[in-house]
């Protein structure tokens, strides 16, 4: 907590890691959904499944280090 004002919310990396995580798993549904809702013939289609690819490794890597400091902090 900050002591110069102590009304003053701290936001930890793992605060800003879990708001990520949360992103990335909102935009990985948001592609997803639009991947379904494109036709096969539309070009747009392809990108729309390598956006939902890509948030979902980041949503995956964010989840495991959160994972990882909760194993870490229940020692």
């Amino acid at each position: 907590m900050n002591n110069e004002n102590p009304n003053e919310v701290t936001i930890t990396t793992y605060d800003k890691i879990m708001c990520a995580w949360h992103s990335c798993m909102h935009l990985t549904k948001v592609f997803e959904n639009q991947f379904h809702e494109t036709s096969d013939d539309n070009p747009a289609k392809k990108l729309f499944e390598e956006a939902a690819n890509d948030m979902g490794k980041h949503a995956a890597a964010f989840r495991e280090w959160l994972l990882t400091q909760q194993k870490g902090n229940s020692k």
